[in-house]
């Protein structure tokens, strides 16, 4: 198992992605983050997660792990809905954006990442009702939402988290 890690894992961001074009490099390491769900109706909850961030395959990609609830709350607090996810997200030199791959139990999402002003938003590429949002950047913490399409074509955020570094 060593060598798959020696090989996957990488130190640094690759030569081959512009700085300007650095969208993701500023998560790697780890972070803690309050899932907010259900905003302001009798549903709404929050619980305790982690995302941890690593640049991957020659520093051409980051790759993230999603644990909501937490490890350690996930013990005490199970979630049915519970994520312990990853996301690849692979510099695109052609076009200058990156694929994004998420996956979990049950599904996989695809995804494009472009910067928007002071936002990374990514877009889900097949039917573009998805979107979700990096904003409120700072090397200490960030604001992520996830934003759905409706069917009379306005946004609504679904969920949102912010997340603080360890």
């Amino acid at each position: 198992m060593g060598e798959f890690i020696n090989v996957l894992v990488s130190k640094r961001k690759s030569n081959l992605i512009p700085e300007r074009d650095n969208l993701y490099g500023q998560f790697v390491g780890e972070w803690d983050f309050e899932w907010v769900d259900h905003q302001g109706t009798a549903d709404e909850r929050h619980i305790q997660g982690e995302w941890i961030f690593a640049w991957v395959l020659e520093g051409t990609a980051v790759q993230d792990v999603f644990i909501c609830p937490s490890r350690k709350a996930r013990i005490k607090d199970y979630q049915p809905d519970a994520a312990y996810a990853t996301t690849v997200r692979m510099y695109n030199p052609d076009t200058g954006t990156w694929d994004i791959l998420y996956t979990e139990l049950g599904g996989a999402t695809q995804l494009e990442g472009k910067r928007d002003g002071n936002r990374i938003v990514q877009t889900e590429v097949n039917e573009k009702n998805i979107q979700w949002v990096f904003s409120e950047i700072t090397t200490t913490s960030f604001r992520w939402q996830r934003i759905v399409k409706r069917p009379d074509d306005t946004w609504e955020t679904e969920a949102e988290l912010f997340a603080v570094r360890r």
